[in-house]
């Protein structure tokens, strides 16, 4: 108990504090800096510079007390990324919107499944067990695709960009980006599980309808269910207990077609009535951001061993190249379409958000043999390398009072 009593200060007071440092806060997301302190906890750096404080702090046998509280947290992580997900940030938009939401998936991620092609045979360890050649490059092709919507919901906040148009078609794309990674995740998932197109549709199929039910039946009963929380904008202790049910057998299901609990997690939070997720959203979320997901971070870094020698070296560099210039570079649609280059390539920094999003699809292809040790750790570090880039890059491109306005006003922004 002491333990574990010890390792949840340090995990969660280590990232949060050193955030609050103001140059820090400044320059980085709170995702990042949880992250980065994951990695720093684990082999790579703490494991490398003191084997021994390394196994008193976290030895094998104390990791199995948080592996439940690490599954719960990527759950709800899951759950809130479907919460913030809202169609009226896509319809009306526009055709210069539509194009560029649908370029800022293909571009990043045909880049990413042209390098994991090459990867896949240039260096042998980087795929996983199960993975061909074709699989690998799909994998490498989602995780450069990833744009991390709650993560870059703050940093649009945190940079006064929330009621700019570039923040809008930010946010709005991103949200196009979740869906469309969820889907391509759960495709992959049943295609290597499955091993043949048949059952990788009969599983895709099972999900779209589960989705469908979710949507046609279970959304109004949730509204009658949760009328006042709607009326009040709060949720009490038994809304909470509700949610939780219903969030674990939306999981279940999925589990169960074959895919993985957060498909399921997902789609439940994105059929929340808007205000109902609303008042989610402000009553729990900064916990789970700050109490539950350290622990996910945490188990990433002990199982994160970064060694840029030979091979991983390469793999970092080729899908970083792959994922912040896809990136950039699929918003020059905007730009054609009538924004300014600033405003266009403000938009490019912004969609290379990675944080704890592109986390949980690398560790999906991980446990399901997809990407090596190796390769996880590289796409790990390439994860951190684009979210810390994101506020610069976007910065650089803003005139110079709106990039700064909210930070040089002496506080460190809200971590959501």
């Amino acid at each position: 108990m002491s333990l574990f009593l010890i390792q949840t200060a340090l995990i969660i007071g280590l990232p949060y504090g050193l955030w609050r440092m103001r140059l820090i806060g400044r320059l980085m997301p709170l995702a990042a800096v949880q992250m980065a302190v994951g990695i720093a906890l684990g082999p790579s750096l703490l494991g490398w510079a003191s084997p021994e404080l390394a196994m008193r702090l976290f030895p094998p046998a104390s990791l199995l007390a948080l592996d439940g509280l690490v599954r719960l947290a990527v759950v709800f992580f899951a759950f809130s990324i479907g919460l913030h997900f809202d169609l009226a940030r896509i319809r009306g938009q526009g055709r210069c919107f539509s194009v560029l939401a649908l370029s800022s998936v293909v571009v990043p991620s045909l880049a990413g499944a042209v390098g994991g092609w090459w990867l896949f045979a240039a260096i042998p360890d980087a795929a996983g067990f199960f993975a061909t050649r074709p699989v690998f490059a799909a994998a490498m092709g989602i995780a450069a695709g990833v744009t991390a919507l709650p993560v870059l919901g703050a940093v649009v906040r945190e940079m006064g960009l929330e009621h700019h148009k570039t923040g809008v078609m930010a946010i709005g794309a991103a949200a196009f980006n979740d869906a469309a990674l969820w889907v391509a995740v759960a495709l992959l998932l049943a295609l290597s599980r499955g091993g043949d197109l048949w059952e990788a549709g009969q599983a895709a199929l099972g999900a779209l309808l589960f989705a469908g039910f979710l949507f046609w039946v279970v959304r109004p009963l949730l509204r009658r269910l949760f009328a006042h929380a709607e009326a009040s904008g709060r949720v009490g202790a038994g809304d909470v207990v509700l949610l939780t049910i219903g969030l674990a057998l939306a999981s279940l299901v999925t589990e169960i077609l074959g895919l993985h609990a957060v498909i399921g997690a997902f789609v439940f939070g994105a059929v929340m009535p808007r205000k109902v997720a609303q008042a989610i959203v402000g009553s729990f979320e900064t916990f789970v951001q700050v109490v539950l997901l350290p622990f996910f971070f945490i188990s990433v870094g002990l199982k994160t061993r970064i060694d840029l020698g030979g091979g991983a070296l390469t793999i970092f560099w080729v899908m970083s190249a792959a994922a912040i210039l896809g990136k950039l570079v699929s918003a020059l649609p905007a730009w054609m379409g009538g924004c300014t280059g600033r405003e266009a390539l403000t938009l490019g920094g912004l969609l290379t958000c990675k944080g704890l999003m592109e986390l949980v699809v690398l560790t999906l292809l991980a446990d399901t043999g997809l990407i090596s040790e190796t390769c996880f750790g590289a796409m790990v570090l390439m994860a951190l390398f684009a979210t810390a880039l994101t506020k610069p890059l976007a910065g650089m491109a803003l005139p110079h009072d709106r990039a700064i306005a909210r930070t040089h006003l002496g506080q460190t922004p809200d971590p959501l």
